[in-house]
């Protein structure tokens, strides 16, 4: 299975947008989002593709986030999520705090963990757990492209899209 991974939207409709629409393109059968939507209006832009997500630093409103969720058929997770996916043990959290992201990698318990915040890519290994951070679909002042990414559960391969 082909799974979209997106974090750090910000309230960008707009690439939003362009990210469902790669989803649906590449076929992805789910979409894992790290955190940082902002408003529930950035939610509701994934109508249409199975959503699972979890909170990131940036927002606030988690009762409206949360509602609109159920509205798409999403599910929020709170702040950390486990996910299995074709014997695949995955851990989706922001990565704002960096001891709890590094003891989610180091506890050899997942085969992946996803991650957003820093707003940069990463495809890294540290032991057997693959570590990947689509970076921001926002785009960033920084300079980062807006990015997202696609992981294969088959081949274990993952490809970093620019929006």
């Amino acid at each position: 299975m082909k799974i979209g991974l997106i974090s750090d939207t910000h309230d960008e409709i707009e690439n939003i947008r362009k990210s469902v629409e790669v989803f649906k393109e590449r076929k992805t059968g789910i979409v894992f989002h790290a955190g940082d939507y902002v408003s529930p209006e950035a939610i509701r832009v994934f109508h249409g593709v199975k959503l699972v997500g979890v909170f990131g630093n940036n927002d606030c409103d988690k009762s409206r986030i949360a509602d609109a969720f159920t509205e798409i058929g999403g599910q929020i997770k709170g702040d950390v999520c486990e996910f299995e996916v074709d014997d695949i043990l995955f851990a989706i959290y922001h990565g704002t705090q960096q001891d709890r992201r590094n003891s989610l990698i180091q506890s050899a318990k997942y085969d992946v963990v996803v991650c957003g915040h820093t707003h940069r890519t990463l495809n890294s290994k540290v032991g057997k757990t693959l570590v990947l951070n689509p970076g921001t679909a926002k785009g960033w002042f920084f300079g980062y492209m807006a990015t997202i990414a696609i992981f294969d559960t088959l081949t274990k391969e993952v490809n970093f899209i620019d929006l």
